[in-house]
């Protein structure tokens, strides 16, 4: 005799395939997310493609796009630029917040861009390097952390759909989904710590 479509055993199938889904879109999201957010901030360049492109801008321009934000837009802050240069600025730094990017000439204005002068001081230039060189110790690490993630994750998802080792692929994906929470946590509240302007543009 066959089981009924709604029996115990069923059901705890259909529960774990459901979980799976859950844990490799939480690893894949959260640790791409994270991966895109720490690459952005050491190079200053991002996967995504820029919705708006400025050669120039004025004060009123950049706060009506503060203001579409929903709040002030910020540049990499591992990365110096000169009055007037390109450069990536976000609105909102990583998933789920994450809206948009767009290029605008360099601007001290944007929190987390380094708009170096001639005029700096060698005091405000050796803190500003100081700086840059701690934020870009944090990036470089979690980076590393959230690309471990989502290896992790999608061996979890070649275990479970390829392999059809649906007890592999479940322990790996929920590995993956426990560390990406750990994972943003810690970075979060490191960076609110180290970085002034990070409180900044969610």
């Amino acid at each position: 005799m066959t089981e009924p479509a709604t029996s115990p055993g069923r059901q705890s199938i259909l529960l774990r395939r459901l979980l799976f889904l859950v844990f490799a879109y939480a690893g894949l999201a959260y640790g791409g997310s994270l991966l895109e957010y720490t690459l952005f901030n050491l190079t200053g360049k991002s996967i995504v493609t820029p919705e708006r492109h400025y050669t120039t801008i004025t004060k009123d321009e950049l706060v009506a796009e503060f203001q579409r934000c929903g709040g002030p837009l910020f540049g990499a802050t591992g990365q110096t630029t000169a009055p007037n240069e390109p450069m990536l600025a976000r609105c909102g730094r990583y998933w789920p917040f994450y809206r948009h990017t767009i290029e605008l000439p360099a601007n001290p204005l944007i929190p987390g861009a380094f708009v170096v002068t001639p005029q700096e001081s060698p005091e405000a230039r050796d803190a500003r390097e100081s700086f840059m060189s701690h934020v870009s110790i944090i990036n470089g690490g979690f980076a590393l952390v959230a690309a471990l993630v989502v290896g992790i994750t999608l061996m979890g998802v070649y275990r479970f759909v390829v392999q059809k080792d649906e007890e592999a692929g479940y322990r790996l994906t929920f590995k993956a989904f426990v560390s990406s929470f750990l994972m943003l946590a810690a970075y979060t509240g490191l960076m609110l710590f180290v970085d002034p302007t990070f409180s900044m543009g969610w």
